[in-house]
């Protein structure tokens, strides 16, 4: 790039900002000398009466900006300036004000990042140049297609194309969209959100898929054995059927009772099939118990049996559950009372179908399994083989040997009699002390924080421009002050004076850029004192106080009308609403249009302004910004308030914290109900919600170190852990109120006979999340980081904590006579004292 001089040689403060006369005079001075030299222009009139201001000669023109100044300069005199010369003298006539003539040399840096200076201070380079472009769009209201603009939409997909970028590979006609060998292009189109944010969605499908078939591989691999008879597909394949299931009828029944269906919901799919699955290995393991501990009983005795003990344990899961997610649906955030509802009635639905459709198809697997038929070939018949002594699966015939299994039961009872010994309950309450303080510490750090463009997905050409703007372009945020039309115009005159005092005091709007205001503009134009001989209108207190405003309403209206439709004030028209259409005008007009009635005042106006960078840093001070300016503002015009599509998005960060909160205060008091209601033992359902506050804590404050802010996806994710850590804490506890024998012997029994469901469920939930953590979407990102942290974290706390506190506080509790759970003929023989609790 070339050495190039700026526009500005010598650019006196005046002319970037002023706000006396004086400086008004100098700057008028400057940018005459400067168009004059730079591009000097000249006003012609059409026949159609229409002013047309253009350079006097467009090849040798500098600096097109002075075309626009030329135009202000030549507003409504009845004279063709002279060639050649910028005429900056119209307001000696009182046609025009002298905010027209306010010369704002547009800062280099504003287009060009990366600057670069040689040794005479001269731009000699730069890395990024940005640039605007507004298209004109004409939204059309189709029922079939909604608000859309196809023409508008086709022409930003052509434009993306020659710039190398392909918006829509499934759109027709198909484009061949080649990047520029030279330059590379980063932007933001209308269309560029939508496109992308489906992109990512449709580039995550792949990863959700492979999840899925994650879960059903290892459900298959660890509910049954590596046996042609004895293994687990078919019963795999039926626990993802009642997933399916479950989603089908949660999603008709909602829609019957006409509970939208929000994107959020999306989420419910992987809920449900970690819950899923882990009932199906809850019962399924049930069963083999029962059936190892009572060969001789009938089938439909042991599924009875399997019912009474690991559908226990489901239900206590299952209530909690839903009651907790039920509850929390009475939330003030739609989006977020609709997941809830979705997520309590679906979890009632997956106890339902598992008591309904896996118990059948455990039975029906059980017979096959006696007449040693091959799984999922039912037809084909093997050898009889025992339970114990699988044999291989489909043409694998190693030794029974290399089949045998029970490695992760044999492990977790080792591991459970290690932590249960008195040195390794020691060392557990220090592990989990650490690590308590640490997340109770991170849970009180952890801010709320969200933005719409951590959507993107971090190779997309919209996120390099967000951080390209980020770093060189950076700019606060655009807001629009909007004035109802309730309240007359004329009679809050004071307080569009008010308004606009305070957005030009506030430390929360940017001050370098100037407050557009229709109100500022206007009153300084009928305030001049030149303008006193061609407006005769009476103020208060007098025209020429600072706060002067109209007296008379009969004049207010005619005036604003004339400054209005004139050159002067016709760039505010998208400012300024008439309540009478006929009012309305788009080109110069000397007299009112026919019909209007301009006394009947305005139905709405606004001014433009733009919040401080500092104001909008994060999350809570962008919903601070935004409250105290509407308080500010509604104080000073009743009604009025401000306005940006970015207040969507603030709002929500606004409360979430509290919802939050809220939704987990009321999961904590359901769970402390249902927990002491389902397990009745004072000296176990305690301890029970301590492991799950605590992993819902931690979880929080691991999140803070991991960067995950809270916002509405991490909430949800959030929501859903509190059901998946209650899961790994209540099977541990009914096993153990069902186990027998002293405090310690019941938990390592608990851990061995549920122990390995348990670890089956956090590790099938782990193997499929860390599919997802390879993700290029934030929401994708943000739902590994927190299931992860979740299942960790609950997972050790069920598996590892609760067992040495039970076995420290516990109790003891005799064998059960009628021998209906498993386990107990072995604990009969045993001296224990009879009573539980003891």
């Amino acid at each position: 790039m070339s050495p190039f001089v700026p526009k500005i040689l010598v650019c006196p403060e005046s002319c970037v900002k002023y706000k006396t006369t004086e400086e008004r005079l100098t700057c008028r001075a400057e940018a005459s000398s400067y168009c004059a030299a730079r591009c000097p222009t000249r006003t012609i009139t059409l026949a159609s009466g229409e002013e047309v201001t253009m350079a006097v000669d467009m090849a040798t023109c500098q600096d097109r900006g002075c075309i626009q100044l030329g135009a202000f300069g030549s507003s409504d005199t009845t004279t063709t300036p002279p060639p050649g010369q910028l005429n900056t003298d119209v307001n000696a006539t009182g046609q025009a004000p002298e905010s027209a003539f306010q010369f704002q040399p547009t800062k280099v840096n504003t287009m060009v990042g990366g600057l670069v200076s040689d040794s005479n201070w001269r731009y000699a380079g730069g890395k990024h140049i940005a640039g605007f472009y507004a298209l004109n769009k004409n939204e059309l209201f189709c029922p079939t297609e909604g608000r859309t603009d196809p023409v508008a939409d086709e022409w930003e997909r052509r434009a993306l194309c020659l710039m190398g970028i392909n918006a829509d590979t499934r759109a027709e006609p198909k484009l061949d969209c080649q990047p520029d060998p030279l330059l590379k292009f980063n932007g933001l189109f209308q269309r560029s959100l939508g496109d992308e944010f489906g992109n990512a969605i449709r580039g995550d499908i792949s990863k959700l898929t492979a999840s899925y078939g994650v879960i059903i591989v290892y459900c298959a691999i660890m509910i049954g054995k590596c046996d042609a008879v004895h293994s687990g597909v078919f019963l795999s394949m039926v626990a993802v059927l009642i997933v399916g299931l479950t989603i089908a009828s949660t999603l008709g029944l909602m829609g019957y009772f006409q509970v939208p269906n929000g994107n959020l919901n999306n989420n419910l799919y992987f809920l449900l099939l970690g819950l899923g699955v882990d009932d199906a290995f809850v019962l399924s393991s049930e069963y083999l118990g029962h059936t190892r501990a009572n060969k001789d009983l009938p089938i439909e005795e042991r599924i009875a049996r399997t019912a009474r003990t690991g559908g226990i344990s489901v239900l206590i899961t299952s209530a909690t559950d839903a009651l907790a997610f039920l509850v929390g649906a009475t939330t003030v955030l739609p989006a977020l009372g609709w997941f809830c509802t979705y997520a309590g009635v679906s979890i009632i639905l997956c106890f339902t179908f598992q008591l309904t459709v896996f118990l059948p198809a455990l039975a029906l697997n059980a017979y096959r399994v006696e007449a040693n038929r091959v799984d999922c070939c039912c037809c084909f018949r093997a050898s009889a083989r025992p339970l114990d002594e699988p044999k291989g699966c489909c043409c694998f015939c190693l030794p029974s040997k290399a089949y045998q299994g029970g490695l992760l039961k044999r492990g977790l009872k080792r591991f459970a009699e290690i932590i249960t010994a008195p040195v390794g309950q020691i060392v557990t309450f220090v592990v989990f002390f650490g690590v308590a303080v640490a997340g109770i510490y991170g849970s009180t750090l952890i801010y709320k924080d969200f933005k719409l463009e951590w959507f993107i997905p971090d190779s997309s050409y919209v996120n390099e421009f967000f951080n390209i703007n980020t770093q060189y372009f950076a700019t606060g945020t655009a807001i629009t002050v909007n004035f109802p039309g309730t309240a007359d115009t004329f009679a809050q005159q004071q307080n569009l004076h008010d308004v606009y005092s305070y957005l030009n005091s506030s430390s929360l709007i940017n001050q370098d850029v100037v407050v557009d205001s229709w109100y500022r503009e206007f009153m300084e134009w009928a305030t001049e004192p030149n303008q006193a001989e061609t407006l005769s209108a009476t103020f208060t207190p007098s025209r020429s106080d600072a706060s002067a405003v109209f007296a008379n309403r009969a004049e207010f209206y005619p005036a604003l009308h004339f400054w209005y439709r004139n050159t002067v004030g016709s760039r505010y028209r998208n400012s300024i609403k008439w309540t009478d259409e006929d009012c309305v005008v788009n080109g110069t007009m000397e007299s009112l249009p026919s019909g209007c009635t301009v006394t009947d005042g305005l139905s709405a106006t606004r001014f433009n302004a733009e919040l401080s960078l500092a104001s909008t840093n994060r999350g809570t001070d962008r919903f601070n910004t935004m409250t105290t300016m509407r308080k500010e503002i509604d104080t000073r015009y009743a009604g009025a308030f401000p306005y940006s599509f970015d207040f969507l998005y603030w709002e929500e960060v606004g409360v979430i914290d509290e919802e939050l909160v809220r939704n987990l205060i009321i999961c904590g008091g359901v769970i402390l109900v249902v927990i002491f209601a389902l397990v009745p033992s004072f000296r176990i359902a305690p301890w029970v919600v301590l492991c799950v506050a605590m992993s819902i804590v931690n979880t929080l404050g691991f999140m803070y170190y991991w960067e995950v802010t809270i916002s509405g996806v991490s909430t949800i994710y959030v929501l859903i852990c509190v059901g998946l850590a209650v899961d790994y804490a209540a099977h541990i506890a009914h096993m153990f109120r069902e186990s027998t024998g002293s405090a310690r012997e019941r938990a390592i029994a608990s851990m061995e006979r549920i122990g390995p469901c348990t670890l089956n469920a956090v590790l099938s939930t782990l193997l499929a999340v860390i599919v997802v953590g390879f993700s290029d979407s934030y929401v994708f990102r943000i739902f590994f980081k927190v299931l992860f942290l979740v299942v960790t974290i609950a997972g050790a706390h069920g598996l590892w904590l609760l067992p040495a506190i039970l076995a420290l506080v516990g109790g003891s509790k005799s064998p059960e006579k009628d021998g209906t759970a498993y386990g107990a003929e072995e604990k009969a023989s045993r001296t224990v004292p009879a009573s539980e609790d003891a």
